[in-house]
């Protein structure tokens, strides 16, 4: 066989099997280089009392919460005086100077004049990984 043929022959074979290992090399990548959906970034739980509301959000190695992005609405209800911890300073490429959460966040909310139809809306924006989330809603039936 020429030389050059060869060459072209063994170049066509590397072609072909590019794709398989590419997938093997993707399939083998540390867990750490994938996408984590954010349901798994930022896990929230709730306990409800008569009186009180604790929101538990647990966040990810790697991961963070915007403190400005998190903001709390309430229908057909009042809540009581609640704070917001400070968090962390940090200087974001995209959003300038910020502060986050990186470690579990507990917030316990005074409830004041339920009705039936009460509900309360989270919303967040966070990142993880590398990633940035769109902005998140998680409302809460509250009667």
């Amino acid at each position: 066989m020429k030389p050059t043929l060869l060459m072209v022959a063994l170049a066509v074979l590397t072609l072909m099997l590019a794709p398989f290992a590419l997938e093997q090399r993707s399939a083998s990548a540390p867990a750490g280089n994938q996408v984590m959906p954010v349901e798994q970034a930022f896990v929230i739980t709730h306990e409800r009392t008569d009186r009180v509301l604790q929101l538990n959000i647990d966040i990810a190695p790697g991961a963070y919460l915007y403190r400005d992005k998190l903001q709390l609405t309430a229908e057909n209800l009042a809540l009581g005086k609640w704070q917001l911890p400070a968090g962390e300073a940090y200087e974001d490429e995209y959003f300038g100077k910020s502060h986050v959460f990186r470690e579990p966040l507990t917030l316990v909310l005074p409830l004041q004049h339920l009705t039936r139809a009460s509900r309360l809306t989270l919303s967040y924006q966070g990142c993880g990984n590398g990633l940035c989330y769109p902005p998140q809603l998680l409302t809460l039936e509250l009667d």
